[in-house]
């Protein structure tokens, strides 16, 4: 596995375009999330989903947590490469997220119910983007760090994934570590609150007139 892979150089997208953005694990598709393109440029891309958003995610046959997320899909995905695509709605009430493309790490946005406050600032440890004709591809390294609204204080999420990931082999003692350090690295911009990743994006609203986005019918080819 190659945690730096560049992003190919292909047309860029305009605000309003409906893409998806895949989670791609050794040439499966893991995740689907149809978005809403807010920028792209070459130091920024942003992308929206929407409330209600039909996403796909992988799931094995195991029983799932209360979330509905699969309990099971780690051990899955890394031995067997065993699980199905099952369609869900996007539970949040909308998620903006912030990726420099070659960079190891993207920033989400959640607000509450009505996007008056701020949920929290999320840092998801993942692959840089590789542009396609649908989107962007991506591969989620299972480490993230959820941080308050104020950036004052912040926890580590899924550590215990990522430690399932590393004991199953999926990431040398090199790229985990350079997963650990892409996690504190991030926290520093953001707590810091550095350009592009400062807080005026509390303060960015989707447009009215954007229609909740669709899934292609071919998202499965890689």
């Amino acid at each position: 596995m190659s945690l730096n892979e560049n992003i190919s150089h292909s047309p860029r997208f305009e605000p309003g375009d409906q893409i998806i953005i895949r989670n791609v694990f050794r040439g499966r598709v893991q995740t689907v999330m149809p978005s809403i393109v807010v920028t792209d440029t070459p130091e920024l891309i942003v992308s929206w989903i929407p409330l209600n958003t039909s996403v796909m995610t992988g799931v094995s046959g195991s029983s799932t947590d209360t979330d509905g997320r699969d309990v099971h899909l780690i051990a899955d995905l890394l031995v067997k490469q065993n699980w199905k695509m099952v369609r869900r709605e996007w539970h949040t009430a909308g998620t903006l997220r912030l990726k420099t493309p070659n960079a190891l790490w993207s920033l989400w946005l959640f607000w509450d119910s009505g996007m008056t406050n701020l949920r929290s600032w999320y840092i998801n440890i993942d692959a840089p983007f590789r542009r396609t004709r649908f989107g962007f591809d991506t591969w989620d390294m299972f480490l993230d760090v959820v941080v308050a609204p104020d950036r004052k204080s912040w926890r580590y999420k899924d550590e215990d994934e990522f430690a399932e990931a590393i004991a199953a082999g999926i990431f040398t003692a090199r790229e985990a570590a350079e997963v650990r350090a892409t996690a504190q690295k991030a926290l520093e911009i953001v707590k810091s609150n550095r350009p592009p990743f400062n807080t005026i994006w509390e303060r960015w609203r989707p447009d009215v007139l954007w229609d909740v986005p669709g899934l292609p019918g071919d998202w499965e080819i890689v």
